[in-house]
């Protein structure tokens, strides 16, 4: 039988960041994930972002978020030996002169580190609709989710650490001093399953709020190119993809949570895409995930009261990117020297 430190069972982002932590710390790992189940990880355009565009306010813990990530994910393409965290410049074209009123106002609070004062009358050799100005946000970007989580799973491949299967809960043995699947043993098994969590019988009880995201891609003609290194928010986001194709999301549904993209959520797209380009384009796929979001909107971390050999690390929701690194390394804190959570994250506050 095979023994490892920890088993962690799903490979989207939160299972692949906890894993390069333990990975970091001298731990030794399996992981266990079928790759034909739906993960919104490989459908997320991972942007970072340290502000909410809705309120105009610092996103939470942002200011501890940023440095983390920007000394993680350069550590991990080394580690990797591939590029996948990008710089960019969020440009927001404002739609009303009351907001950009806000946000000059907002630029001598404590948000304006975040927030470039100039406005530009840019419209991007005339791509993008842009009457009334746009600003920019500081300290933002976007890791390149798929080439990320594939990266990993070359590496877990190349050294025997991956199991391709699902994982089937009745074939966990949990002992007094270990638990067992299958034909591996270690000390902590470890629950990072995304919305899959809803299913898995020691963590049902947690209340997520899952909500259906979906995407399109586009394609603009030759002529018109938004410069790789520029992201357009807009009440959606157009990110460059490569080949002069774009990214273009994201949808919120709580009622229909099938993974199937439906015709009201391109149509939404759509829609609200022909407010912020001039130019015509063509839509050449269109992709759905469900984002594991939990009802008080923090992550959802910590041991089972009554089985603590199982954990969870789970609930990230849309700023998973930020989120994960910070999380994950003060989860392995707390798993090797006891090191406490913090209340918001920890799932001793959903006690039962």
């Amino acid at each position: 039988m095979k023994k490892v430190d920890y088993i962690i069972v799903g490979q989207g982002l939160a299972g692949t960041i906890l894993a390069l932590s333990l990975l970091k710390r001298n731990k030794s790992i399996v992981l266990i994930d079928d790759e034909t189940i739906s993960s919104a990880s490989k459908v997320a355009a991972g942007l970072y972002n340290p502000i909410v565009f809705k309120r105009l306010v610092k996103s939470w813990l942002a200011d501890d978020l940023l440095p983390f990530m920007d000394s993680f994910y350069p550590e991990m393409e080394n580690f990797l030996g591939s590029k996948f965290y990008y710089p960019k410049r969020i440009l927001k074209p404002f739609s009303e002169e009351q907001e950009k009123t806000l946000w000059f106002k907002k630029t001598d609070e404590p948000i304006g580190r975040y927030l470039n004062k100039i406005i530009y009358s840019d419209d991007l050799n005339g791509i993008v609709f842009n009457p009334l100005g746009i600003s920019e946000v500081l300290h933002a970007g976007n890791l390149d989710t798929n080439k990320f989580l594939s990266s990993f799973r070359n590496y877990l491949k190349s050294n025997a650490l991956l199991i391709e299967e699902k994982f089937h809960p009745d074939l966990l043995l949990i002992g007094e001093n270990s638990i067992s699947y299958t034909d591996c043993s270690a000390q902590k098994i470890i629950f990072c399953e995304g919305y899959a969590c809803v299913e898995n019988p020691f963590f049902n009880w947690l209340p997520f709020k899952l909500t259906k995201g979906e995407i399109i891609i586009i394609k603009l003609s030759d002529e018109h190119v938004i410069p790789s290194e520029i992201v357009i928010n807009k009440a959606v986001y157009v990110l460059p993809f490569g080949n002069n194709t774009y990214k273009v999301g994201a949808t919120y549904e709580w009622e229909d949570l099938s993974e199937n993209p439906t015709e009201k959520g391109k149509s939404d797209l759509i829609g609200k895409l022909n407010k912020v380009l001039k130019v015509p384009f063509e839509v050449i796929d269109h992709q759905a995930g469900i984002r594991p979001t939990v009802s008080d909107r923090r992550p959802l971390i910590g041991l089972h009261t009554e089985h603590p050999r199982l954990g969870v690390f789970n609930g990230l929701g849309t700023k998973g990117v930020m989120l994960a690194p910070y999380f994950a390394n003060q989860f392995v804190d707390f798993l090797l020297n006891g090191t406490p959570l913090d209340n918001e994250v920890n799932i001793n506050r959903f006690k039962l």
